[in-house]
């Protein structure tokens, strides 16, 4: 039970699963696996993300590499093997979301109690508000919804109950708590844009920070999201 994951998975799949079988004792178990693998892997061959990542980062992405669903969720897949120091992409600093992309202006509000946590996330926010219009559209319409994310600060009152014995339940409560104050802080800023901010709520910051905390990267030129996170 987690608070959030941060990985990048990539799975083996070929690009169409054969489900064309031959007459053979064995075709019930080749139509069994050929139908397994078509559940577990479907590539979404018209998806434009790659190709729009590859304009932003102006770097090109090894073309083994395709987006697809898998049992877990939109993924990541290599139609072949990828073997060690391979280099099957560059998703260089100026083409991820870090608290740079922040307008100056409402930057220049912050106090120094907001991380950049918040910030990152208020960036999302932004880019989110948007819809269409964000130049990061590719991107931020493919992040999950709370719903779909397995993170316990989503927990009604009653689901975290179930797990008071456990640690999970005081370090939810914590980054709760954390989440509330960094909100509390930034505010008072959002209040001065209230044609971006005006109907952003505490549960929309909340979806934005546990983004970011789930999928942001630190490096030595501060914390960002990935476009493949």
């Amino acid at each position: 039970m987690l608070l959030g994951a941060r990985k990048i998975s990539i799975h083996w799949c070929p690009r169409r699963p054969n489900l064309s079988l031959s007459h053979t004792p064995s075709t019930k178990l080749n139509s069994h696996i050929s139908a397994s693998l078509h559940s577990l892997c479907q590539v979404e061959e018209l998806d434009d993300f790659l190709p729009w990542l590859e304009r932003k980062a102006s770097t090109k992405i090894s073309s083994v590499l395709s987006i697809g669903k898998s049992a877990y969720g939109r993924s990541l897949f290599a139609s072949k093997t990828i073997r060690a120091g391979d280099c099957i992409l560059k998703v260089p600093f100026n083409a991820q979301l870090a608290p740079d992309n922040l307008n100056p202006e409402l930057k220049a509000l912050l106090s120094d109690d907001v991380g950049d946590v918040a910030k990152l996330a208020i960036v999302v926010l932004l880019e989110q508000k948007m819809g269409h219009d964000s130049e990061w559209a590719p991107y931020i319409s493919r992040l999950p919804r709370p719903e779909e994310m397995h993170n316990t600060i989503f927990w009604s009152e009653g689901e975290l109950e179930m797990i008071r014995q456990s640690s999970v339940y005081q370090e939810t409560i914590n980054q709760r708590s954390q989440i509330q104050q960094e909100f509390l802080a930034i505010r008072t800023a959002l209040k001065n844009f209230p044609e971006t901010f005006e109907s952003i709520t505490y549960e929309d910051f909340m979806h934005a920070y546990a983004l970011v905390t789930s999928r942001a990267w630190g490096s030595t030129k501060g914390y960002s999201l990935n476009q493949l996170c």
